[in-house]
């Protein structure tokens, strides 16, 4: 089997885009005038020269490679065929341990392997109601995200990426404290700047005419996406969503055309004002308790609850009956 290897080898190139027929000549397919000298490993059309296989490439649009995972029936299956098969499974363990090699050199993280301050990050986002996902080491938006979680200070810093409709502008900020609010962000990069400024009708209208949207899901292309509110703090705006590494904010002017589904959030974070002693106290004033006292009966192992209040009443109307009778009594 060793010794028939190298004359396998020489019949089949696989790195040629033609090869030699020996089944006799025949003419050829393209010019329809010369011998036939060469096949297609493509498509099997047998061709002359190199003029005709490239005319043929230009006109069926064909590579010229072989389909190394194309059907075989059993009867037309040879030595060549077998030699193809086991130089594609050569080709795939080469592919798969090069990957591998490439996985380990990156160090990369699986999902129960993040660093300390991606871990640090993702918790503190899922506190926040934002499910935060990352990607594996080397990715480019993995590369660009610097968001940290401030252990001391107890905030999130966001890197935040900013998309324009109908430009191809993208502007990143890293850095945001969560506690500020998308418009002050914006803000800074709608400056007014030259006539062929890409983002100058972004920079001629309101900024609070400007309509903010962000995608509800990263994954698929009919995710649905959240309209932001500018005013409103980020650490409330992100509740709700799912984040792939930073949020991706997308700038739409009042006259654009919005082509997707648009999601109100259902449960809004309302910050309710803070409460006076005063006025506490204020709104308890009339209000009747009940006191109860719970005591163990040695008899029993249940406890037994008795109303006070009832005792109290009970023993007023004791104390006026007592009265009254004392009052009949007298001359």
């Amino acid at each position: 089997m060793s010794a028939s290897l190298p004359q396998m080898e020489e019949q089949e190139d696989e790195y040629s885009t033609i090869k030699s027929i020996r089944n006799g000549p025949t003419l050829c397919e393209e010019c329809k005038s010369n011998p036939s000298k060469y096949k297609c490993p493509g498509c099997s059309i047998a061709s002359c020269s190199l003029p005709c296989v490239k005319s043929h490439k230009a006109r069926t649009g064909c590579s010229g490679v072989r389909n190394q995972t194309q059907f075989v029936p059993l009867s037309q299956f040879d030595d060549n065929t077998l030699l193809s098969d086991y130089n594609l499974l050569k080709e795939m363990k080469r592919v798969s341990e090069s990957a591998r090699r490439m996985r380990t050199k990156l160090h990369m993280h699986t999902y129960f392997k993040l660093p300390y301050h991606l871990k640090s990050l993702r918790s503190a986002a899922w506190i926040r109601r934002t499910k935060l996902m990352f990607l594996p080491n080397g990715m480019s938006k993995r590369e660009k995200n610097q968001s940290r979680y401030d252990q001391r200070k107890k905030f999130i810093s966001w890197t935040i990426e900013w998309r324009f409709h109908s430009t191809d502008v993208v502007l990143h900020d890293h850095g945001v404290n969560e506690n500020t609010n998308f418009g002050s962000i914006l803000e800074s990069h709608l400056k007014p700047g030259p006539w062929n400024h890409k983002l100058r009708q972004f920079c001629e209208d309101q900024l609070e005419n400007l309509k903010l949207f962000i995608r509800k899901y990263p994954k698929g292309p009919k995710s649905p996406f959240k309209e932001l509110d500018m005013k409103a703090p980020i650490r409330q705006q992100l509740a709700n969503v799912d984040i792939l590494e930073f949020p991706v904010v997308f700038v739409f002017l009042q006259s654009h055309k919005i082509n997707f589904e648009v999601i109100k959030d259902a449960n809004p974070m309302i910050q309710e004002p803070p409460h006076n002693d005063n006025e506490v106290n204020q709104s308890l004033e009339g209000v009747s308790f009940r006191e109860e006292e719970i005591e163990d009966d040695n008899g029993s192992a249940d406890p037994q609850v008795f109303d006070l209040m009832k005792d109290m009443e009970a023993s007023s109307s004791t104390q006026m009956i007592t009265q009254n009778e004392s009052f009949e009594q007298e001359p």
